[in-house]
């Protein structure tokens, strides 16, 4: 597999990759589950509402008992009147928590990066931006537009490199070690570094070819 090298100075380069990349037997079901797995865990589960005993209501009785013509209302906290209480609401303890074995993990990067081919770029110059905005502005423009997502992976955290990218909407950074399914699957455009790219070979190097029936 051949990916394209977007820095000013290789037009139309291109450089074969490792094919521990991507992968051409797999599963679209596994791919989705991971996805499922690290959406679910970036929930905190801190919703709480309150029952109809946690109301800071009056509880007097809002008319008398006969002669109305309506139900023999007490309180007005109950769960069927506005502002009352929630009847079977969250209550702050949920656990949204889920885990995928580490092959899993790996094998489900290797289907969103095969998934996303056509969007993959190489870049030398990413990781040695010099802190303006401007130069990762002109950089990114080359292949995406400016509503797109961006992906930028790095094989280490450079001070310099994030100054330069954090101020721009719809841009995340994340180094090779740490990405997954789900960053690259929610990317329109992904951005390597080279010396990322080594790394993320070498991560995927561990997940021998397997063939998953569909």
């Amino acid at each position: 597999m051949q990916l394209t090298v977007i820095d000013s100075a290789s037009k139309n380069e291109k450089v074969r990759v490792s094919d521990s990349l991507f992968t051409d037997s797999g599963s679209d079901v596994l791919l989705s589950q991971s996805i499922r797995v690290y959406l679910s865990n970036l929930r905190q589960g801190t919703s709480h509402t309150k029952t109809r005993s946690e109301i800071n209501r009056t509880k007097k009785k809002w008319y008398k008992q006969k002669g109305t013509g309506n139900a023999r209302h007490g309180a007005r906290t109950p769960s069927i009147f506005v502002g009352g209480g929630v009847a079977f609401g969250p209550r702050g303890n949920e656990n949204w928590s889920k885990t995928l074995t580490a092959k899993s993990k790996l094998l489900a990067l290797k289907l969103a990066l095969s998934a996303q081919k056509a969007n993959l770029f190489l870049s030398k110059n990413i990781s040695s931006l010099n802190g303006k905005t401007s130069e990762a502005v002109s950089l990114l423009s080359s292949v995406s537009k400016e509503d797109e997502k961006v992906l930028v992976v790095l094989a280490k955290s450079s001070e310099l490199a994030l100054r330069s990218l954090r101020n721009l909407e719809n841009v995340l950074v994340m180094t090779a070690d740490r990405i997954n399914s789900l960053h690259v699957a929610m990317a329109d455009k992904i951005i390597i570094d080279f010396t990322a790219l080594k790394i993320l070979e070498e991560r995927l190097l561990k997940v021998k070819k397997t063939v998953i029936k569909k």
